[in-house]
């Protein structure tokens, strides 16, 4: 059976809408699913484990990339203290025992700690404090959740294409 002209005009359309706007399409939704699949699960487990909100807060789909058949999302997640130190770096891979010291007033800063623990204030002039545990909560959910996330980006890119050439 040979196409009529106008199944070949709707056809040719078809391609050119698809090869123009294919890329576009699944940038958005591979966003939109990794944000559901993988950014909103490392959110509720931040919070689980008492990360601060500026931290969790700040988890996002930086940037989607395709190139031929790879597919490549960076998850971005970065608080820094006034200091310049990345807590949020901190919460992920965890730090080792260190030393805590005031900015001294020639920085802006107070020449002792002062905090208030267990209803009594107290002062330091610096002091070791333990390391944080490293959580690596942003590495186990994008390698729990990616595989369920292909499938779906792979799902849904099947129905946009069957929705133009169907």
């Amino acid at each position: 059976m040979i196409p009529s002209s106008e199944w070949v005009r709707k056809y040719k359309f078809a391609v050119r809408y698809y090869s123009h706007h294919n890329k576009d399409f699944l940038i958005s939704k591979i966003k939109e699913l990794a944000n559901k699949m993988i950014v909103d699960p490392i959110i509720e487990e931040m919070r689980a484990n008492n990360v601060h909100r500026k931290i969790y807060e700040s988890v996002v789909v930086q940037n989607v990339n395709i190139e031929d058949d790879l597919i490549l999302i960076r998850i971005h997640s970065e608080y820094f203290a006034e200091n310049g130190f990345d807590v949020a770096y901190a919460r992920e891979f965890g730090t080792e025992d260190h030393m805590i010291r005031p900015k001294g007033k020639e920085n802006g800063g107070a020449d002792s700690l002062a905090w208030i623990q267990n209803g009594v204030q107290r002062f330091s002039k610096g002091h070791k404090v333990s390391g944080l545990p490293r959580l690596n909560i942003i590495e186990k959910i994008v390698e729990k959740n990616s595989y369920d996330l292909q499938q779906a980006i792979n799902e849904e890119f099947k129905k946009w294409k069957n929705s133009i050439f169907l």
